[in-house]
């Protein structure tokens, strides 16, 4: 290791601020243990659907039972209050950062390619105290020393590699978030100076049939408003890193943790994610030690070496957080959750020209429970809940996705039947501003349904080149059958002649574009035949 390498890992000072953040961070863990618990539904999807995130890729293919998952929780509860008050701190944060990890991971179990991303910026920030001196003083475990009459422990050096890897830890989920807006508009501010902003809040609510807050119709009304909230936006979200460049800058720290705190406050105000368990986290930005006035702390032997272990540690953390937070898409391959990247609305909801004022169209689900439930109020209730669930490029995902969609619903809807569930797609058009912003909803096709005896229908396939081959579930494949294509998300489409190739095959006479939705009419209904959103750094 270098020496500036080490000087900025294991510099002097830290003890009593670390035993801050430990608190802090413990009580991020407990408001998120609290948050997963009020969850409606059971954690682990059902057997069929179920796929192991994380650590329960160590288990298995198959659930865990419940046994475990309770086991689990009194792990997570006990060993995380013991992580607050710093007993047996150093085996508590580890005890408590694989219950609570695991119990998270399960939320995500359903056959899917990603997570959402409310949980993992308080669990990386949490692995990054592993091993580290956590307990040495504001703990239970420094009042037992002190009562057996040991000396307290204040280590050299042993302190600020932990501080420092946990702010890094906290900081890169708002610059991986901003990294991939610049990156979406070729790190220009596209993302910033177009509609963009303006089409995000309107997916947020209208697609969602979720009421606006007053912030985000206020912001609406004006193109000034929310261009300048989003040039805003990537200004809370880098200032973090400052902190983490600027170490030994106590005031530049505290204005990186504000920044922190501003961006979460703003996510919940305009765009209604109250994820205020992370507030804890700002602790990581703030110097304790000279807050409080420390007493200056024991000087290193001249021959001092950092810990080999801790160091490892410290680079093997850092390489990897930081690989998966800037690298597209790696997070969901290495399935190595918490860690993740965070492209958190980075796609620019808008056309080129980005300075121009145009309509923009995007994909969206309707769910149909087709029997004896209160269809608007169950219906509304999957629409916002199940967004984004014609992702599935083959009919076994769609499949398995619908099937956990009405596995959880049925536990969570006791009293209700279930005798058909129907998927279906739509193309939800925006018109230019200065209209109003609101969205015209055209209905494209069904993508796929389960009946009342189980029975599971689609026509979703693969286009590949030229050659269309449909994957027929339920349905027979009639002679009559028509094919129209939607291109780049406009409501209007056009007919395609084909030629049938095959028993379920037929020769459209063009390749699939790069973003498209092509439609298959049979016996009148229109079923979704295939479908493709190339994704590239420009935008979907």
């Amino acid at each position: 290791m270098s020496r500036r390498g080490a000087r900025y890992w294991f510099d002097d000072g830290g003890r009593f601020a670390l035993a801050c953040v430990r608190i802090g961070v413990a009580i991020a863990v407990l408001l998120t243990l609290r948050n997963i618990a009020e969850l409606p539904e059971p954690l682990a999807a059902p057997n069929g659907v179920y796929r192991p995130v994380g650590i329960w890729m160590l288990y298995g293919s198959s659930p865990p039972s419940e046994a475990l998952v309770q086991a689990l929780w009194a792990v997570a509860w006990v060993a995380t209050f013991a992580m607050l008050v710093g007993l047996s701190s150093r085996i508590a944060v580890v005890a408590s950062v694989v219950a609570s990890v695991a119990l998270a991971s399960l939320i995500f179990s359903a056959k899917s390619a990603s997570w959402s991303h409310q949980h993992n910026v308080v669990f990386v920030a949490q692995l990054a105290l592993v091993g580290g001196r956590v307990g040495d003083t504001l703990s239970l475990d420094a009042v037992i020393r002190r009562l057996r009459g040991v000396p307290p422990l204040d280590v050299p050096r042993g302190y600020q590699w932990s501080l420092r890897l946990c702010q890094l830890a906290v900081a890169l989920m708002f610059v991986s978030a901003a990294f991939f807006k610049l990156a979406q508009g070729q790190f220009t501010l596209r993302w910033a100076l177009s509609d963009n902003l303006r089409h995000q809040l309107m997916v947020t609510f209208d697609l969602a049939g979720k009421p606006r807050p007053a912030v985000a119709e206020w912001l609406l009304e004006s193109v000034w408003r929310y261009r300048l909230a989003a040039l805003m936006n990537f200004g809370s979200q880098l200032g973090p890193l400052l902190a983490v460049v600027f170490v030994r800058r106590p005031w530049i720290r505290a204005l990186g943790g504000a920044l922190f705190a501003v961006e979460v406050l703003a996510l919940a105000v305009v765009v209604d994610l109250w994820d205020l368990r992370w507030l804890p986290l700002v602790a990581v930005f703030i110097d304790w030690d000279r807050l409080f006035r420390r007493p200056a702390p024991p000087e290193a032997p001249a021959a001092w070496r950092p810990p080999r272990a801790a160091w490892w540690y410290v680079l093997a953390f850092v390489t990897y957080d930081v690989v998966v937070s800037f690298v597209p898409r790696l997070d969901a391959r290495l399935n190595t959750y918490p860690f993740s990247s965070y492209p958190m609305y980075s796609t620019i909801r808008a056309r080129a020209p980005y300075t121009e004022h145009l309509s923009y169209g995007v994909p969206g689900d309707r769910y149909h429970t087709l029997g004896t439930a209160p269809q608007s109020l169950i219906d509304y209730a999957l629409d916002h809940r199940y967004r984004g669930r014609y992702t599935p490029r083959d009919a076994d995902a769609l499949e398995g996705q619908l099937r956990m969609i009405l596995a959880r619903s049925r536990t969570q809807y006791t009293d209700w039947q279930w005798p058909t569930l129907r998927h279906s797609l739509s193309l939800f058009v925006a018109p230019p501003y200065p209209a109003p912003a609101r969205f015209e909803e055209t209905s494209i096709a069904t993508t796929g349904e389960l009946t009342a005896d189980g029975t599971f229908r689609t026509l979703l396939g693969h286009w590949r080149g030229t050659q269309l081959e449909l994957d027929p579930r339920g349905l027979v494949l009639a002679d009559a059958i028509t094919f129209d294509l939607y291109v780049d998300d406009v409501a209007e489409p056009r007919r395609l002649t084909a030629t049938r190739t095959g028993p379920t095959t037929w020769d459209l006479g063009e390749a699939a574009p790069p973003v498209s939705f092509l439609v298959a009419t049979l016996d009148g209904t229109a079923w979704l035949a295939a479908w493709r959103r190339d994704w590239r750094w420009g935008g979907m």
